[in-house]
């Protein structure tokens, strides 16, 4: 995979992804955060590991509000969209969301189907589709390097919950 391409803004997150196939990638990854977060208590999830910072289940919120958003994105481009595609702020999404008063087992649940959506919906993309560029959040950006990204903004978020809250 050519990094260079991609916008510099997901640079921390794309540099984490192993070589490989970005679909089997998206697979691999639902598998492994599900796995990691299978023997995680109610009590655990719902705990920050420093005053203002995400509880587990807020952070898998913010994948599932995450992955929607460039599956989007996504679509969009793939499918002609020429508008600039606005941003998002993550922080009022989450605190918005109210992760907490979810189960983890519902939030897992949720972030399993929408993957396999996401596979879906990419799989159904033509090469050309992929290939599709769009401007999304001022960045400009393929649609091809929005599944790989996703890859990487799991990678990024499971390292963030093995090393803060599962040490």
């Amino acid at each position: 995979m050519n990094t260079d391409s991609f916008p510099d803004y997901f640079h921390a997150y794309i540099s984490k992804i192993p070589d490989g196939n970005p679909i089997e990638l998206l697979q691999y990854g639902i598998k492994e955060s599900l796995s990691s977060l299978a023997m995680v208590s109610e009590e655990k999830a719902n705990q920050s590991y420093e005053e203002g910072k995400w509880s587990i289940k807020d952070i898998i919120q913010h994948l599932i509000d995450t992955e929607r958003i460039f599956c989007y994105r996504a679509l969009a481009i793939a499918r002609g969209e020429t508008i600039k595609l606005p941003g998002y702020n993550h922080a009022s999404y989450a605190e918005n969301a109210t992760a907490n008063s979810r189960s983890l087992k519902e939030l897992m649940e949720e972030l399993r189907n929408l993957r396999q959506s996401s596979i879906d919906m990419f799989r159904s993309f033509t090469p050309e589709m992929l290939k599709k560029k769009g401007n999304a959040n001022g960045l400009d950006i393929k649609v091809e390097q929005l599944q790989y990204i996703l890859v990487g903004h799991e990678i990024h978020h499971l390292q963030v919950i093995h090393q803060k809250y599962l040490k």
